[in-house]
């Protein structure tokens, strides 16, 4: 135990120091060292004993707050993070579904002003491809969802390779010929993503289960948040995200759209969609009534028709009067089915072992919440403001629902103008105006009608002032000459040749004119 000691033991030294009191006078007082004061905490063991439990518990009060102080800054260095990620720098988070042909023009739009936009892509595939990856299954993929892909193993493409590409990237590799196949596309995109480093934005094996608008409290539309719900295919673990923006790019060839027909249920036969058709073995020997005459069925039929015994182009539209294989006899639509036998609609008969559906798709947006303004009335995907924003929350963008096209310039248009959007250098008209202009002119407040409806996307011919357009609000250049000039020379010759259009060759002479060589090597003229 410490001894007691005195004053004098210490040894202390005492400085007088002046100050004043309350009615001024001068005195003297006596003003310790800081050692002096510090031995002077120690005079008998009583007080040394109090003082050290004070001084055990001052160091623990001030172990304390030194924990307090730095979990604050933990907490703030935390915040400061999340506010770092939020905002990065200013940059608004744009999510895209999709990594098809639409969605990696989406990424590669949005990367080209990377120091402005986070960017992420969801895909339930495993790779860039989108609906162009090939698989052999006709039911489920291999995370038990349905088929997603309606590529069929011949399939080769109904348009030149030049217009399947994009105007910043012209390079394909592999088959020489102008209508390719399918794993020719695939290869393109991915080298196409890969030549933009655009793979660090993509999240594959994800599904997007779930989207729907976070309104905020003011009519300006930018204020709108997206909440995106995802679900991990191979951890099965599910996440949420929020973004500023969103771009669905999911395509729309995927659903099969099936007419009812009086009967059809009595049919013993095979039925399939062209959706999950693949190979034409599967009809060798066969009978088969084919239900459609667009691009598809007859593409499919003339596949089909090395195997089959005979083909039955069932259609409504004028007569084929291209060349096609013999063994194809065209007939009207079908008016009932009665077992084998379909009654068509001139009152004749056709006895057939299989059917196929080739009556396209339906536009099919599962994870659309209902608070996010958009329905699909009748295949009619509506409000959509200038064929792709959504009239109600103009920061969602459908980009590649337009039908009769050409994809890849019009996706890279509208990819570019949804970009201006995002950086405020398009301004929309109000809520009231953007709605009213998402009717057709001519049907505006009117009911439309079946056909209308079906055809309300259909851009055709109108394509190509729709891209003019867009660029010019959005003050970018538009593709090239090139795509309009290749597209309607290209209809106009496959229309004569259905047979043998897609060994045509689409080449740029030396002065620079676009011509098509056919496969009996004499130049096409229009």
């Amino acid at each position: 135990m410490t001894s007691a000691r005195t004053i004098e033991e210490i040894g202390q030294v005492r400085r007088p120091a002046i100050a004043r009191t309350t009615t001024g006078k001068r005195v003297k007082r006596f003003r310790s060292t800081r050692s002096d004061r510090t031995a002077l905490r120690v005079v008998t063991p009583a007080v040394a004993m109090t003082h050290r439990w004070a001084s055990s518990m001052s160091h623990g009060i001030q172990l304390l707050l030194f924990f307090v102080y730095l979990f604050q800054l933990a907490w703030n260095g935390e915040a400061a993070a999340a506010s770092a990620a939020s905002s990065s720098r200013g940059r608004s988070k744009v999510c895209i579904v999709g990594a098809g042909p639409t969605g990696i023009a989406a990424a590669k739009a949005f990367a080209d002003y990377r120091d402005e936009f986070d960017i992420v892509v969801f895909d339930r595939n495993s790779d860039v491809g989108g609906l162009w990856i090939y698989t052999d299954s006709q039911d489920l993929d291999e995370h038990n969802l349905p088929v997603h892909s309606s590529m069929y193993y011949n399939l080769r493409t109904n348009l030149p390779k030049d217009l399947m590409s994009y105007p910043d990237y012209r390079q394909f590799s592999g088959e020489n010929r102008s209508c390719v196949s399918h794993k020719t596309i695939v290869q393109y995109l991915r080298n196409y993503t890969d030549y933009f480093d655009l793979r660090g934005y993509m999240k594959f094996d994800t599904l997007v289960e779930k989207i729907r608008p976070i309104v905020g409290g003011s009519d300006d539309w930018r204020t709108t948040r997206w909440s995106i719900k995802t679900r991990d295919l191979n951890s099965n673990e599910s996440a949420e995200t929020t973004c500023n923006a969103v771009v669905v790019c999911n395509g729309h060839y995927t659903k099969p759209r099936v007419p009812q027909i009086p009967g059809i249920e009595s049919f013993p036969g095979l039925v399939m969609h062209s959706h999950i058709y693949r190979y034409p073995q599967e009809f060798a020997g066969k009978n088969v009534l084919v239900l459609g005459a667009a691009v598809s069925g007859i593409d499919i039929s003339i596949d089909i028709s090395r195997y089959a015994r005979r083909v039955y182009l069932s259609h409504n539209k004028d007569r084929i009067k291209s060349q096609l294989p013999l063994n194809i006899v065209q007939v009207p639509g079908v008016a009932s089915v009665n077992g084998s036998i379909f009654t068509l609609r001139d009152n004749s008969t056709v006895k057939v072992d299989a059917v196929l559906f080739c009556t396209g798709y339906v536009y099919d947006l599962p994870f659309l919440d209902e608070s996010s303004g958009l329905k699909i009335d009748d295949n009619y995907v509506k409000p959509l403001y200038k064929y792709m924003l959504n009239g109600e929350h103009p920061s969602m963008a459908f980009v590649g629902l337009a039908l009769d096209v050409a994809l890849f310039p019009l996706v890279d248009v509208q990819t570019k103008y949804f970009v201006a959007l995002m950086r405020d250098k398009v301004k929309l008209p109000g809520r009231e105006v953007r709605l009213a202009e998402s009717l057709p002119k001519a049907k505006q407040g009117d009911q439309l009608s079946e056909k209308e409806k079906k055809y309300a996307h259909a851009l055709g011919a109108k394509q190509w002032a729709y891209q003019q357009q867009l660029a010019q609000e959005a003050d970018f250049e538009a593709p090239p000459d090139f795509y309009r000039q290749a597209y309607n020379m290209w209809s106009a010759y496959r229309k004569t040749d259905l047979l043998h259009y897609k060994d045509g060759m689409l080449r740029v002479n030396k002065n620079g004119a676009i011509e098509i060589i056919h496969p009996a090597y004499k130049q096409f003229e229009v």
